[in-house]
């Protein structure tokens, strides 16, 4: 029987704060294909990734505050227009405010 990789946990809020990243990246992949005209299929297949990645994005972060992970106005950043920017930069606004307390 094989077995997996010993992988330390991951708590939600890194977990989170990792998708959101992806979603970034995503979502900035979309910006340079539609922007510089580099074609409809990518520029389709990387929206529908985006849109629905966005979704769970919400979700998580919505399940987030309501477990007390996160605070409520990082959803208010999440489903605004800003998007994954906007969840990414609360996210790590919160991470830099975590490990200054420890410090």
């Amino acid at each position: 029987m094989a077995t997996g990789p010993n992988l330390p946990p991951v708590s939600y809020f890194q977990a989170v704060r990792l998708y959101s990243i992806a979603e970034v990246c995503i979502f900035a992949a979309l910006l340079v294909v539609a922007i510089g005209d580099l074609g409809e299929s990518a520029e389709a297949a990387l929206g529908w990734t985006h849109g629905i990645g966005w979704i769970i994005l919400c979700l998580l972060v919505a399940y987030g505050c309501k477990r007390g992970t996160f605070p409520w106005p990082l959803l208010a950043a999440t489903v605004s227009p800003l998007g994954p920017v906007g969840s990414t930069a609360g996210i790590e606004y919160l991470a830099r405010g975590k490990r200054a307390s420890q410090a």
